[in-house]
């Protein structure tokens, strides 16, 4: 029989642990950051544009390396066509649903609240329906669909701010106090994910977390290798927590 485990055991082989933040290390993607700053320059923009609409925390499951195989699989999971299309988004969903199971209690902690009432995923703003990560998480994730609404929609103009983040990029339904966890699958600049953020803390929410499946870098950018080269040298583990130094499961 398939299991949550089975599936996702084979991301071990590839997946790498983000550092944690510090010197040279982005305190809210795990990007690069430039010497005697805590944010990388595109967090720092995006917190200057958003302010305090920003997510809570950004949790990433792993790096989504330039070429490599988990970058890889995050693009042919939504472009891949017939059973590889499945195979791709049944192997993520095994690694979100493993990855929460065992760590979401420590991102709600992480945010100062019980737990994440309401779970949801930004909508494509270029046209894409049927999104496969609302699939994943609304529909084959059992630690995610029953808490799953649909609270976001792209505004008319969202596709003309391109990559910019924008308070009206989103708008939300309603919200009265509740603890919001956003999935996304990639973060390269984090603006769709940041905007979302605003906007469900605009419509009422009470705290904001955003958990990432892959943080996409370029080894050929700037630090990036050195960066990189570091976090490989911690074996990836399903149990070490995605927020402090330890294992737990």
């Amino acid at each position: 029989m398939t299991t949550v485990v089975g599936l996702s055991d084979r991301y071990a082989n590839f997946l790498v642990h983000p550092l944690m933040s510090g010197p040279g290390v982005c305190q809210i993607c795990r990007g690069t950051a430039n010497a005697g700053y805590p944010s990388c320059r595109q967090c720092q923009q995006t917190g200057n544009v958003l302010g305090t609409g920003v997510a809570d925390v950004v949790v990433p499951v792993s790096l989504a390396l330039k070429g490599e195989q988990y970058a890889n699989e995050l693009w042919r999971y939504k472009n891949a066509a017939g059973p590889q299309q499945m195979y791709f988004r049944t192997g993520l969903a095994a690694v979100l649903w493993r990855f929460l199971a065992l760590h979401e209690g420590c991102v709600a902690a992480h945010c100062a609240v019980p737990g994440f009432d309401i779970v949801t995923t930004a909508p494509s703003t270029s046209g894409r329906e049927n999104h496969p990560l609302r699939t994943i998480t609304a529909e084959m994730v059992e630690v995610t669909r029953d808490r799953y609404r649909d609270l976001l929609a792209p505004a008319p103009d969202a596709a003309v701010l391109g990559r910019n983040p924008s308070r009206s990029r989103y708008t939300s339904a309603a919200l009265w106090g509740e603890n919001v966890l956003v999935i996304d699958d990639t973060w390269t600049s984090g603006n769709h994910a940041q905007s979302a953020s605003a906007a469900l803390k605009a419509a009422g929410a009470r705290s904001v977390a955003v958990v990432v499946l892959g943080r996409h870098l370029n080894n050929s950018y700037g630090d990036t290798a050195t960066l990189v080269e570091q976090a490989r040298l911690r074996r990836f583990s399903w149990d070490m927590c995605a927020l402090r130094p330890w294992h737990h499961g």
